[in-house]
């Protein structure tokens, strides 16, 4: 196994979904983790998964045998997360994160065709002079508004890519 970066491991959209599915729930079984994310095949949501158990980024949390196979209970493994989110590390981090993104948008404006406006494709930069807070009951209320519209996967949904990036202002452009 080649070891990857974390950044490499945790940037790809569909393993950045488990992760967030573990997120939000204590722990998933591998069939259900394929069921919340239904438009990956499943050959792939299973080569995702044990990714992330090699980089230690996921735990088992038990096993069971059903019909002659084994069902894994999976969890986030919390202090693999904390140990790479340090400060020495934040620099690339950030680096690996805005990278990840410029790929992104770099495939779709050179791949057939692409319509922003219909795709929905946009970037914004907003300034927000608030106290801390305020800040706070910003992010309390952002917070909430995600949780509000992560929905499970049907035909008619499909994944959005949304980023929000909190940095810091450079205090000569004030």
């Amino acid at each position: 196994m080649t070891m990857m970066n974390i950044n490499e491991v945790m940037l790809n959209p569909t393993r950045m979904r488990i992760i967030q599915e573990l997120a939000t729930q204590q722990s998933l079984t591998s069939t259900q983790l394929c069921q919340k994310i239904s438009d990956v095949p499943r050959t792939t949501m299973y080569r995702y998964i044990n990714m992330l158990l090699e980089h230690r980024l996921l735990i088992i949390v038990s096993e069971k045998k059903i019909r002659g196979s084994i069902e894994r209970t999976l969890a986030l493994n919390i202090s693999e997360f904390q140990k790479n989110n340090t400060i020495e590390n934040s620099s690339q981090n950030a680096l690996g994160f805005l990278l990840e993104k410029y790929g992104r948008f770099h495939t779709y404006f050179c791949g057939p065709q692409p319509n922003p406006g219909q795709d929905k494709i946009f970037l914004n930069n907003t300034v927000l002079m608030l106290s801390d807070n305020e800040f706070n009951n910003f992010l309390s209320e952002l917070r909430d508004l995600l949780i509000r519209y992560q929905f499970e996967t049907t035909k008619e949904r499909k994944p959005r890519d949304i980023s929000i990036i909190s940095a810091p202002v450079d205090d000569t452009q004030r």
